[in-house]
């Protein structure tokens, strides 16, 4: 997991895990990854995204798969009443 400026830049990997799995053919597994404002917050500013990078190989044959998700931060719209 890491940062990427609004230029497309990225920044240096602030989390990683590792997590091993073997399914049968036609199986899905769901792994969860909870990221708190606290860990990631001294590395976006604002108007940056996250970038999530997940990569997997397949044991019999070698070949290796690797996906990426960018999650877009957005600040929440304050409302004031008076």
């Amino acid at each position: 997991l890491c940062a990427v400026r609004y230029t497309g830049v990225a920044g240096a990997a602030f989390r990683q895990e590792q997590h091993r799995r073997t399914l049968p053919p036609g199986q899905e597994d769901t792994v969860t990854m909870t990221v708190t404002y606290g860990e990631y917050q001294p590395h976006v500013g604002n108007q940056d995204a996250l970038k999530l990078t997940v990569a997997a190989a397949v044991q019999e044959t070698g070949q290796v798969l690797a996906k990426e998700l960018l999650v877009r931060l957005h600040t929440p719209e304050l409302t004031l009443t008076v």
